[in-house]
């Protein structure tokens, strides 16, 4: 037992201090916002220590909720959002983990949803006007140019076509905390910033044409299919 005892102490030892390097690795600025880890192999000849003692690090990591994994792929930098525009009046909210992210995916899902019945029962000519800008800004965006920009106004179109400021009120209110949730995703899928999802710009032309239709139960159906996609996204599960 005695000896089990210390043939483990080092390794457990060692991979306590590999972790408060990640750790203090992390906290630098650069990290902030998210992003990919080297492969292991270079992060162990970084610290200086066998691949089996990185890991045990890593493991700690995930279980803080520091690093998530995603399957066939890397390490990655969960990011974080502390703090939300000034000009709101709801209490700060923190984006710390992918659980924090589904949860405003959630919400977001539910505020949208709405937002979009109620923007085909209205089938406002102007709006719809809006959100067909707004969609072909995304089809026709420049080379270089952030495609978040963009598809947080198609959201917002959408949201504004309700008619009810309280639809953009709660998007307004969650502009930081959606846009680290899109970063975070394009990261996972190693997507260039300013590179626009063929499937994402499918089911924003579903919304808009439900919209335009004049169908609230289809622009329902249709932006909870485009928000539970969002999801599948975010995760890196195959949808089904």
């Amino acid at each position: 037992m005695n000896e089990i005892t210390q043939q483990t102490r080092p390794l457990q030892d060692l991979s306590s201090h590999v972790l408060a390097r990640l750790e203090a690795m992390l906290d630098a600025p650069a990290w902030h916002g998210g992003g990919r880890l080297p492969p292991e192999a270079e992060l162990a000849r970084q610290f200086g220590v066998s691949r089996p003692v990185l890991r045990k690090a890593l493991v700690k990591m995930r279980e803080a909720g520091r690093i998530v994994s995603r399957r066939g792929s890397a390490n990655f930098v969960q990011p974080r959002a502390d703090v939300v525009p000034a000009t709101t009046d709801i209490q700060s909210l923190s984006i710390q983990t992918v659980f924090d992210m589904k949860r405003c995916m959630r919400f977001r899902q539910v505020v949208e949803c709405a937002a979009a019945e109620d923007a085909a029962r209205l089938c406002d000519p102007e709006a719809i006007r809006g959100i067909e800008e707004a969609h072909r800004r995304m089809l026709t965006l420049p080379r270089g140019e952030g495609v978040l920009e963009a598809d947080f106004a198609f959201h917002m179109a959408v949201a504004q076509a309700a008619r009810n400021p309280y639809f953009t009120f709660a998007l307004g209110t969650m502009r930081n905390q959606i846009k680290l949730t899109m970063e975070f995703t394009r990261k996972l899928q190693e997507r260039p910033a300013d590179q626009v999802a063929p499937r994402v710009v499918e089911e924003h032309s579903r919304v808009l044409e439900a919209i335009k239709a004049g169908d609230p139960a289809l622009a329902r159906d249709v932006m909870n299919f485009h928000m539970r996609q969002s999801v599948i996204r975010l995760l890196g599960e195959e949808s089904g």
